[in-house]
């Protein structure tokens, strides 16, 4: 509802420029007391990071790709075009030459917080449930093997995507020890396949507190189960 409040400012006020829509997004949030989607940090650029769930409602959501002039998205959204033209082209593609037919200048000038963003744009799509787990993880996966490079930066991301899940068995009730949570993200790790990205307790609360209500004191007792084995492992080193 709040990225669709964001469309009704942005059109009702003819906004051309990106950094007025990222202002809107500030102030539509704050008054709807609802926060941009994110992990356990808050970075400053957080806002245009949002910029990608702007994007996703507006073309996936309300169709407004076909409504509102390609000149008015392309100035606005041309980030978010870019992320969106990689995932397409890496979701059908078997080889990085693949990945970057007719994208050639894209892909000349891809780098870490580029590919970051990318993986923003897939879990966006799966969070608003415009595709499923498979097709996000499979998409993961892929740009894990096509840019060997930016590995630490999906292996990054796995654990938060990881937490996020964990957080959701959490909020259902499935999750209700250490022990559970343990079993859960090892679990989800060996299906994404995508070696040491498990995430740690701490973390998974910290991600989960953000997208999930929670029990305070099952949160509690996790973090406490989970400080009280570092002592323990403390000790016998």
């Amino acid at each position: 509802m709040a990225a669709v409040n964001v469309w009704g400012e942005i059109l009702r006020s003819n906004i051309l420029n990106r950094e007025d829509v990222i202002n809107i997004i500030k102030d539509v949030y704050k008054n709807m007391n609802v926060e941009p989607i994110r992990g356990a940090s808050s970075p400053s650029d957080i806002y245009d990071k949002e910029m990608i769930t702007i994007y996703v409602i507006g073309k996936w959501g309300l169709g407004l790709d076909k409504e509102v002039p390609i000149e008015i998205i392309n100035s606005l959204f041309n980030k978010e075009m870019l992320f969106e033209k990689l995932y397409n082209n890496i979701m059908q593609a078997s080889t990085r030459d693949e990945a970057c037919r007719n994208i050639e200048e894209i892909c000349k000038s891809i780098d870490e917080a580029f590919i970051a963003r990318v993986l923003r744009f897939v879990f966006t799509l799966y969070y608003f449930s415009f595709i499923d787990y498979k097709t996000m993880i499979a998409s993961i996966k892929k740009l894990y093997i096509l840019f060997p490079e930016f590995q630490e930066t999906t292996r990054r991301f796995v654990k938060f995507v990881i937490a996020y899940e964990v957080g959701s068995r959490i909020s259902s009730g499935k999750i209700r020890t250490d022990m559970e949570l343990s079993m859960a993200k090892n679990v989800i790790a060996l299906d994404i396949g995508i070696p040491k990205a498990l995430p740690s307790t701490n973390y998974i609360v910290e991600v989960s507190r953000h997208f999930f209500t929670l029990q305070e004191n099952i949160l509690k007792s996790l973090k406490t189960s989970s400080a009280e084995k570092e002592i323990e492992v403390g000790k016998n080193d």
